[in-house]
């Protein structure tokens, strides 16, 4: 069974946490000291993380940048009591997070959301797998290497998230057709249902700062005004 990292400076909310996983079979470890957690993080390689925002020392963006800096693209599920939850879900998401629930939080949710994103995981690392046809995509200047799972532009690696990687993964195999954002939803984040599309754009807006060779003239990723994204024909 998958292992949990749940990272939360209040004991109460850890336990309560960890009860609920528990009683769906999910194998938990925690901590309430976010840079303990984080050496967790790093050297026990969990297969998702909870993470609460507020924490004292480093709070959960910081916990993420640390991470995420490191080379780790562990999933990261953001627990959090801020008041604004569309405006932290933003930020939330454009440091490299990948869903977010407020506190206090609904147990059944937190199960779904858990199932959903160890889901993607899974089903991103299986369709990696299967792709024999094409193991790496280059055109001399941008590379996708879909057995390493990683983008270099001129030789130098992007350092992607997991679905940062997916959503280029994704539009290279379909290029030269337009991506709506809901079928992004369902295709790279595998949600059955339709979610927050905004997540899709915040998404595209932070791989675009990391595979783009010149922001102001877009190459790789390129919008369809009112209908979603897609990657040149040209360069495929």
């Amino acid at each position: 069974m998958e292992k949990i990292l749940i990272v939360d400076d209040e004991p109460q909310i850890v336990s309560s946490v960890s009860d609920v996983l528990g009683s769906f079979g999910f194998d938990t470890i925690s901590s309430t000291d976010p840079k303990e957690g984080l050496r967790m993080a790093e050297e026990m390689a969990p297969d998702l993380i909870i993470l609460d925002w507020m924490m004292p020392n480093m709070n959960g963006l910081q916990f993420t940048d640390e991470l995420r800096k490191a080379g780790h693209d562990t999933p990261i599920l953001f627990l959090t009591a801020k008041g604004d939850l569309k405006v932290y879900e933003i930020e939330a998401l454009r440091r490299g997070a990948d869903d977010y629930m407020p506190k206090p939080f609904d147990p059944t949710l937190l199960i779904e959301r858990v199932k959903v994103i160890l889901k993607r995981v899974k089903r991103g690392s299986a369709d990696t797998k299967a792709d024999n046809s094409k193991h790496t995509y280059c055109n001399g200047e941008l590379v996708i290497d879909y057995d390493a799972m990683q983008v270099l532009v001129n030789g130098v690696s992007c350092d992607l998230t997991s679905n940062e990687f997916k959503l280029v993964q994704y539009l290279e195999q379909n290029a030269g057709r337009v991506c709506t954002r809901d079928e992004l939803l369902s295709r790279v984040w595998n949600y059955a249902f339709s979610g927050d599309v905004r997540t899709v754009d915040v998404t595209v807006r932070r791989t675009r700062r990391k595979i783009e060779p010149n922001q102001a003239n877009y190459k790789y990723i390129l919008t369809r005004r009112g209908s979603g994204y897609y990657f040149p024909k040209e360069f495929d």
